[in-house]
């Protein structure tokens, strides 16, 4: 049986590599917001919006353009087009070029529509890696949670494999029972097949967190506790989940200004230079040029004006709503966060200390079997007690990891 316990215990060692495979945390991180589709595709459009932005300041430069134009309307035996209208034949080449002026604000308008979309994609990124973040970490330690299960269970079922050549022998004196012997073996295996399943759960945690950061890879890692910084607050305003809130504001503010410039007069002017003929024979003296103005003053569209603002009201209602709405829910809920870290906390010293008592206790137990003068099965509680403690431990551990990183989602 305990050859048995070898080769489980090797063949689970196996799956833990030494610190020259330890892949951290930041690792996976940087990965995760490396290979993020969604990340590429918003860094794709703020590249884009760039483009937006060039193009309102070229829409606002002087058009130029060329025209050409040929006709020819014969009559023939009095039957034609009239040649009053006609003119009978029209040869028109001229170069254009119009622009719009006195509208400088808003063009201004168009460029800080561009920009504030610019900062909306901005703080989306931003928002977008906070959650991939806190993502990959919940899953990175639930992954050493399970890694450091395994650990301790194979550190006592090496440890029995020892304590068990000792009963062994002992057993085959006539000190202890053959029944004490083989209840130690029945929970030796449960503690094989614990570890077996372990292994299972962690390879599965291992893939997910290959997959969840684009990772092509199938191998098995030695996740090391990660060092989660404490993040401080300086300005909320200054945090993507608030800031979402002020754009929006923006955005509306420019629409209402970009409403009321639709309604404003649009004077543009105009000039062309080049041929205009209708009668081949004397077209050397129809080169010249013309220019002028072009004014546009909306008058009655059904009332647009006023219900697009009213519309834009409606927006910013809402808005403040949610912004009123979401500021009492992340005090809140970073203060629940604040609290449980503080309580957990103050469980570890105990947690520890009841660690340290239950190791001393497994290694009374242990001198007094192998000596033949204690109780098997008072050995197999103990241990399967310092097993229990020792989890918990880790639990806590990873818990208080875990509201740390909740903790540092939100600020």
């Amino acid at each position: 049986m305990f050859c048995r316990v070898l080769l489980v215990v090797s063949f689970f060692l196996s799956f833990l590599p030494g610190k020259s495979q330890d892949q951290t945390l930041d690792y996976f991180l940087q990965e995760g917001i490396n290979n993020s589709p969604l990340i590429r595709d918003l860094n794709g459009q703020i590249w884009s919006n760039r483009i937006d932005s060039l193009l309102i300041k070229a829409m606002n430069q002087p058009r130029v353009e060329f025209r050409g134009y040929a006709f020819y309307a014969p009559i023939v035996n009095h039957f034609g087009y009239s040649e009053i209208l006609t003119n009978i034949a029209n040869l028109t080449t001229v170069m254009s070029v119009s622009q719009q002026i006195f509208n400088k604000k808003t063009v201004d308008a168009n460029l800080l529509k561009a920009d504030i979309q610019k900062l909306s994609l901005a703080n989306t990124v931003r928002l977008t890696e906070n959650s991939l973040k806190k993502v990959i970490t919940d899953a990175y330690l639930d992954a050493y949670s399970t890694y450091s299960e395994i650990s301790v269970n194979l550190e006592l079922l090496t440890f029995a494999k020892e304590q068990g050549k000792i009963l062994k022998s002992l057993t085959e004196n006539g000190i202890y029972k053959q029944t004490d012997y083989l209840s130690f073996t029945i929970d030796m295996q449960g503690q094989e097949l614990q570890v077996r399943e372990l292994n299972l759960q962690f390879r599965k945690q291992i893939s997910d967190l290959y997959i969840l950061c684009g990772i092509r890879d199938t191998g098995v890692f030695s996740p090391v506790k990660p060092e989660l910084e404490n993040r401080s607050i300086s300005k909320t305003e200054a945090l993507p989940m608030f800031t979402r809130f002020f754009i929006d504001s923006l955005r509306i503010t420019n629409e209402n200004i970009l409403t009321d410039r639709n309604y404003k007069p649009a004077v543009r002017w105009f000039s062309d230079a080049g041929l205009i003929n209708n009668e081949p024979s004397v077209i050397y003296q129809n080169f010249g040029l013309s220019f002028g103005l072009n004014f546009t003053l909306p008058v009655y569209d059904g009332n647009q004006r006023k219900l697009n603002h009213q519309k834009l009201k409606s927006e910013e209602d809402i808005r403040t709503g949610y912004a009123v709405a979401f500021k009492q829910q992340y005090y809140q809920q970073l203060q629940q966060w604040l609290d449980e870290l503080d309580q957990t906390r103050a469980l570890l010293p105990a947690v520890r200390s009841q660690v340290r008592n239950m190791e001393l206790l497994v290694n009374q137990e242990k001198e007094l079997v192998s000596k033949g003068n204690g109780s098997i099965t008072d050995y197999l509680i103990a241990v399967k007690n310092y097993l229990s403690v020792r989890k918990s431990l880790t639990q806590y551990e990873v818990k208080l990891l875990q509201i740390q990183n909740e903790i540092n989602y939100w600020k």
